[in-house]
């Protein structure tokens, strides 16, 4: 029987300890190499020959995202499974948007995991319902701009249009052009809606939070 090889790349050592633990209860899966984050991913990824990543996606320096847009860019066939505590819209919509074939929340039943791992390894995809209306959800949203994203971003971090202005080398109606396009498409009409609402979703988040 061939055996399934799984990188893991996670930057707690609690969460990689318990994934090879219970990983090593199946005869059909085998541990490929393990990271604490994203650097060196992908070339380890494919010097390991591994079959499926479990990849996470709140990683401090390269994040999951980052890395599973280079497993892909260094092979476009690489299996890669999100294994998050994040069900955040833009967390969810980003990384099935940039080709991962699997999204499993820690908190749920660990059984998702190696049935994600198979059912990726053969070619299929693992997708749980909830993580399909999240998606489907967010893809029904209008897409703010990069400039947009990045002035919200700058709002949540608690900077003041004078400081915004300043930040992005614009003035400060062009900020208040942003940032009133921005409030339409997340359908709030004040800064604190768009700092609630793009905390909720993921789109930013605050300083110092992970």
């Amino acid at each position: 029987m061939k055996k399934i090889k799984v990188l893991i790349v996670d930057d707690h050592a609690v969460v990689r300890m318990g994934l090879k633990y219970a990983l090593s209860l199946f005869v059909d899966i085998e541990l490929a190499g393990e990271l604490a984050d994203g650097e060196g991913a992908a070339e380890l990824m494919k010097r390991s020959g591994a079959d499926v990543v479990l990849l996470d996606i709140r990683m401090p320096g390269k994040d999951g995202i980052a890395t599973l847009g280079e497993m892909l860019a260094a092979d476009s066939s690489a299996k890669v499974v999100m294994l998050t505590t994040s069900s955040m819209e833009e967390d969810v919509y980003a990384a099935l948007n940039a080709g991962a074939k699997g999204y499993v929340l820690k908190d749920r039943n660990p059984e998702n995991i190696v049935k994600a791992i198979r059912a990726v390894a053969e070619g299929g995809t693992f997708i749980p319902d909830d993580i399909k209306a999240i998606y489907k959800a967010r893809s029904e949203e209008p897409e703010l701009t990069p400039a947009e994203r990045e002035a919200v971003a700058l709002l949540v971090q608690g900077l003041n249009n004078k400081a915004m202005a300043a930040k992005l080398g614009i003035s400060e109606d062009g900020v208040k052009v942003r940032l009133k396009h921005a409030y339409e498409k997340l359908d709030v009409s004040d800064r604190a809606g768009a700092i609630a609402v793009a905390i909720k979703r993921g789109i930013a988040r605050p300083s110092g939070m992970v």
